[in-house]
């Protein structure tokens, strides 16, 4: 397994890396997050305390490794959209047991177009959703992997739970994935046992060797703890106290400010419009998922959804997949945009894969997984040149966008 998420890794970190600094200049919201981890560097007044620090702190590193230029607003985010794609593979491979199946998902996930842009541009999504899916490798790895013992178990589900808070420190919205983690984790310990499923009935076994109180200490103090660290560093730029009173006054802020900003109407859309989006978003590297990876992986969370309760992985995925989605709908925040979907579509190459599992390997012949991967493949190369901002006459190799 770890060959190959390396393998991946750096893979998808060369194809990231490619043209980087097209375009030049800042673009979209990059300009938010840049200046604001510029200002980290100068020990100057943060210009964006509408956000935690942690993806802002990310990229004043990369600007002081890499120069103020296109290169070092944008670095990081590909090396961590390339551990984002090892770590789904990872991820796959515990939930299916399945090598074939698992990079299945991972190439499913690079073609999804969402992991290319987010990867590429100076915001904060991408260090959200790299966090949230190594915290579920290592909650995952806690309870799934076999005769590792119980303190393996408890530093496992520790990491997650330190990712889970780094998650949040970038985007709020890693509070969903760490409540649905903590609420997987309570039903385990408590009902498990009672399940027709042996894999759920064993995840529970590892959870009660893990312990309930260093399961609550992993999946509540500790992302508490990571998330509160994260603002020293601001603190100590701005020359103010780090003391719970700042940490609350400033997180005060971060609330108030998203439930008033009006945000931009014109490019705003409702939430569930996403899953069928079909127009990209052309401020934003013409943004839209690969057709193929986003339609095929509402089919199959229908055919997860039939597994549901009965098997662990098709319920833990499907409910990271509705959480991530269905808290736009209660979430007070006045406008949505559609790059907000990219925590729930990263989860669609794993749907994908998990419904392939209850297909027969061939079908006529033919993989079945095989033809999403191929089918998959040309719509990205059909999206590739405007994604990567290449010009006339090759932003049109492909076709052209109407």
């Amino acid at each position: 397994m770890l060959p190959t998420a390396f393998a991946l890794f750096l893979g998808s970190l060369t194809l990231f890396l490619w043209k980087l600094d097209n375009p030049p200049k800042l673009f979209y919201d990059e300009s938010q997050y840049v200046f604001a981890a510029k200002a980290f560097l100068a020990g100057a007044p943060n210009p964006n305390p509408e956000a935690p620090p942690l993806g802002k702190l990310l990229i004043a590193i990369s600007i002081k490794t890499f120069g103020d230029n296109a290169w070092g607003w944008r670095v990081v985010g590909t090396v961590f959209g390339s551990l984002t794609l090892a770590g789904v593979f990872l991820w796959a491979e515990l939930l299916l047991h399945d090598y074939a199946l698992a990079l299945t998902a991972a190439l499913l996930t690079l073609l999804n177009n969402f992991l290319y842009v987010m990867s590429r541009v100076a915001m904060m999504d991408i260090f959200l959703v790299g966090f949230v899916i190594w915290g579920l490798v290592g909650f995952t790895a806690a309870v799934d992997l076999e005769h590792i013992g119980a303190i393996w178990r408890r530093a496992l589900v520790g990491l997650s739970g330190i990712s889970f808070g780094f998650a949040c420190s970038c985007k709020w919205n890693g509070i969903d994935t760490l409540g649905l983690a903590l609420l997987t984790a309570l039903f385990l310990f408590f009902f498990g046992q009672r399940s027709l499923d042996g894999r759920t009935r064993r995840y529970t076994r590892a959870l009660r060797e893990i312990g309930l109180v260093p399961t609550g200490v992993a999946l509540v103090f500790l992302p508490i703890l990571a998330y509160s660290v994260s603002f020293w560093p601001l603190c100590r730029s701005l020359r103010r106290p780090f003391d719970i009173h700042e940490l609350i006054a400033m997180n005060v802020f971060i609330w108030r400010f998203h439930r008033s900003v009006p945000g931009n109407a014109f490019i705003a859309s409702a939430w569930y419009k996403w899953i069928l989006q079909v127009a990209p978003q052309r401020a934003l590297s013409y943004l839209v998922g690969n057709w193929v990876v986003m339609w095929g992986g509402l089919l199959a969370s229908v055919v997860c959804l039939l597994r549901f309760g009965k098997s662990f992985p098709h319920t833990l995925v499907v409910l990271l997949y509705l959480g991530n989605m269905l808290q736009w709908a209660v979430t007070p925040q006045k406008l949505l945009y559609y790059y907000y979907y990219f925590p729930a579509a990263m989860l669609m190459g794993v749907l994908i894969a998990l419904a392939l599992q209850g297909l027969p390997n061939r079908i006529l012949g033919i993989r079945p997984s095989l033809v999403c991967l191929i089918a998959a493949t040309c719509v990205f190369l059909f999206c590739f040149p405007h994604m990567a901002h290449l010009e006339s006459p090759y932003d049109c190799a492909l076709g052209c966008w109407v």
